[in-house]
């Protein structure tokens, strides 16, 4: 960890998250995909309120993957302070 500079933890941080807000986006997805096969009605997919939830986790996925990315832009592996 001495190696490590703050920003780029602060990246690294920000691709974890990036990543965990990405797979809670696709279980959302395939939730909605596959909730009329579970209540056996077309009616489910319609009245979901998945949809609200798409921009949320796939924005801020991609936002904060892109400004992790810039703060690693710089860091090499077994680079020394």
């Amino acid at each position: 960890m001495e190696s490590v500079r703050k920003h780029e933890l602060v990246g690294l941080v920000m691709v974890f998250l990036s990543g965990t807000l990405l797979g809670f986006g696709l279980y959302i997805t395939f939730w909605g995909a596959n909730r009329p096969l579970f209540y056996n009605t077309i009616d489910a997919l319609i009245k979901g309120k998945e949809f609200l939830l798409f921009p949320l986790f796939y924005g801020f996925s991609f936002l904060l993957m892109a400004l992790g990315m810039i703060e690693l832009k710089e860091m090499k592996p077994g680079r020394r302070r």
